[in-house]
């Protein structure tokens, strides 16, 4: 939907009140697949905060970042909460070695499948 763009104050309003749940990028962490909980928006000025919680196969991170640390969406229509080592969940081959340039996770590494999903070597 928003591929590798920076969020609008509008635009976040519109994914709140459509599909709160997608697949982005956040500074400093990486990919994620998270639902949106909340927002406190400035629209003249396109800035803001963004409350959302980020799913990981060891558990859930509830965060707040400004609206520019985040940059593109994709609507996540999986499983919820998402399933990870199942079908569903972030793309494989990532695990291991972290997702993006966020943060690495210490599970055994993904494989990957031809469709781009996999497993979290659980």
């Amino acid at each position: 939907m928003f591929h590798n763009s920076r969020l609008s104050a509008q635009e976040v309003k519109d994914i709140y009140n459509t599909n709160k749940y997608g697949t982005t990028n956040i500074a400093g962490y990486g990919e994620a697949i998270i639902k949106i909980t909340s927002y406190s928006l400035n629209y003249s000025q396109n800035t803001g905060t963004i409350g959302f919680i980020i799913y990981t196969p060891s558990g859930d991170i509830t965060a707040t970042v400004p609206i520019q640390d985040v940059v593109g969406w994709t609507p996540y229509t999986g499983p919820i909460p998402p399933q990870f080592g199942h079908q569903g969940g972030l793309p494989g081959g990532m695990g291991g070695q972290g997702y993006g340039q966020g943060q690495s996770f210490p599970s055994g590494g993904g494989q990957g499948t031809p469709g781009g999903w996999g497993t979290w070597g659980y």
